[in-house]
């Protein structure tokens, strides 16, 4: 997991690679675009544009996705999402197309605050619970993109 601002980003990925070039997209995206999927590099790399309100993190689950990374950006409120690396049992089958598993929620977890300017990098296998409250309800605009691992 990575989590850090925009502008940090060309610390951990070098040029050209998939990473960078989700994170390159994100940050070029036109904050008028419509929600929907955006095509990068096919089934490789894509990313999804959403808007939401956040919810009480009882309300969402843990999730980890097996062929992809996620690569998180909110353009536009904030959001909690909460994190934990490992151990957590599988709360639900996993599906193939939308490559998501859900998992049992652990006792504690660690948090990422997601507000626009900063990113998380979430990897296979890390479960991450997304869309939480942070301070209170918030109407969230969101880029997640996917990158195939």
């Amino acid at each position: 997991m990575i989590y850090d601002t925009f502008e940090n980003f060309g610390k951990y990925f070098h040029t050209g690679g998939p990473l960078h070039r989700a994170l390159t997209f994100a940050a070029a995206f036109d904050p008028s675009g419509p929600n929907g999927r955006y095509e990068i590099e096919a089934e490789d790399i894509f990313a999804i544009v959403s808007s939401y309100e956040t919810s009480l993190a009882s309300q969402n689950s843990f999730e980890i996705h097996r062929k992809y990374a996620d690569v998180q950006i909110v353009i536009e409120g904030e959001e909690k999402i909460e994190v934990w690396l490992s151990g957590l049992k599988t709360a639900g089958d996993y599906d193939e197309i939308k490559d998501k598993e859900s998992l049992e929620a652990p006792l504690d977890s660690a948090a990422l605050v997601m507000r626009p300017g900063y990113f998380a990098v979430l990897y296979p296998n890390e479960a991450h619970r997304p869309g939480c409250d942070y301070r209170g309800k918030s109407q969230v605009r969101k880029i997640v993109v996917k990158v195939r691992i």
